[in-house]
């Protein structure tokens, strides 16, 4: 069940959105598969430390996150944040199932090409839980910056 808090966002911000429910999908690509997707449409949110502060870079579930684009487009030091860092902040969401969504504070940076397309799959806070969004009005809305190369294709 879709947590409340994050339901009302959905509600308030993202009319058109369409909730999905799933069975349990812990990884990205298990997403995608159980959903019959694409995972270059499933956008896998990443927790960093941008210049000592915490940010969301989003990239396909085909993806792994480049640091070094993100540190080119923005000019600040990234790291990868742990779990420890950021976990309460993503309250009621379980772990490892955090949207990218701006309700909960943090700048959001967007592979470019995923930027591109038209509908984008995300969790919605739960590992059975998912929102299918249109992907320009989720940028608009969540004030999502896109940023070249910021995916890079897994091995």
């Amino acid at each position: 069940m879709i947590p409340r808090s994050i339901e009302a966002h959905l509600h308030e911000h993202h009319a058109g959105s369409e909730p999905r429910f799933h069975f349990r999908a812990v990884t990205a690509q298990r997403l995608a598969a159980a959903e019959h997707i694409s995972g270059r449409r499933v956008a896998k949110p990443v927790v960093v430390r941008l210049d000592g502060k915490l940010a969301l870079c989003v990239v396909s579930a085909a993806e792994r996150l480049d640091l070094g684009a993100l540190e080119q487009a923005t000019g600040a030091p990234a790291r990868l944040a742990t779990e420890d860092e950021f976990a309460e902040l993503f309250q009621p969401c379980e772990a490892g199932a955090e949207p990218a969504l701006g309700m909960f504070g943090l700048p959001i940076y967007v592979d470019a090409d995923l930027a591109r397309e038209r509908t984008l799959l995300m969790r919605a806070g739960t590992h059975e839980d998912a929102v299918e969004l249109d992907t320009a009005e989720w940028m608009r809305c969540e004030g999502a910056r896109p940023v070249e190369r910021l995916g890079a294709r897994l091995h």
